[in-house]
């Protein structure tokens, strides 16, 4: 039997210039409801730190490493108007790990299927089908790049051929507070306000925020838009949204 756990709500983080993180969504205890999906009226309380348990199957391979803490939240617009789309949401929190600590060994490569997050150790001792399905790396070299073109790193990658799909990234200058807007209430932003481009794979920094665009070679299957949110470095915290369709 699957173990039932408190979800929080996820937080999307203003950096001020102190350094510190003033809460644009402040995390507090939900009473989720059926999938835990929550609406955005926030309940009163006090703010309740924790976040999901990793999904079966995606641990970091027996690793020594600490796994990063996620929070998973969905989104549903209020509005009937856009409600044709919500939000998933991911924010990952990375410990601090000792200089000299083995990059391969870090969790960093994404899969926006199931917000699963392994190491590149892990994907290579694996079957090829696991890289397959990830989408990009977050935390290597503090760089955005997509899975199917990290050929250095995992080894199924270089002959994936048309098995992988490819995620082009853009940065941008809204706001948090925009972003939090498209988060909650108009997912569908992410799609409309995406630019074709052929940018290099971004290196980032604290603050940044980029969207992205998931295309598969298969026409039949649509594309996905999402973005990117570097919140802090040290530690490193990034948040990751995808816009799906709410049927």
């Amino acid at each position: 039997m699957q173990k039932v756990h408190v979800v929080t709500v996820f937080a999307l983080c203003l950096t001020i210039l102190c350094g510190c993180e003033e809460s644009a969504i402040e995390r507090q205890s939900l009473t989720a409801r059926a999938g835990g999906v929550v609406g955005n009226t926030l309940p009163e309380g006090n703010p309740s730190p924790g976040g999901n348990p990793l999904p079966e199957g995606t641990s970091s391979g027996g690793q020594s490493l600490p796994y990063p803490t996620i929070t998973r939240r969905t989104f549903i617009p209020d509005y009937d108007l856009w409600a044709h789309t919500k939000c998933h949401t991911w924010r990952i929190e990375w410990p601090e790990y000792p200089a000299g600590t083995d990059p391969n060994k870090i969790p960093t490569v994404f899969t926006l299927s199931n917000g699963a997050l392994n190491s590149f150790d892990y994907l290579n001792a694996q079957s090829a089908s696991n890289t397959y399905k990830t989408h990009f790396n977050l935390y290597h070299n503090a760089q955005l790049e997509m899975s199917s073109t990290l050929w250095d790193e995992l080894i199924y990658s270089f002959n994936a051929g048309d098995q992988m799909e490819i995620t082009w990234f853009n940065k941008t200058n809204i706001s948090v507070k925009s972003l939090e807007h498209w988060v909650k209430e108009r997912p569908a932003l992410f799609e409309n306000n995406w630019v074709d481009n052929n940018q290099e794979p971004p290196v980032y920094q604290q603050g940044d925020i980029f969207l992205f665009k998931v295309m598969n070679l298969d026409p039949t299957i649509l594309n996905r838009y999402g973005g990117i949110r570097i919140v802090s470095m040290s530690p490193r915290i990034i948040e990751v949204y995808l816009a799906v369709p709410n049927n």
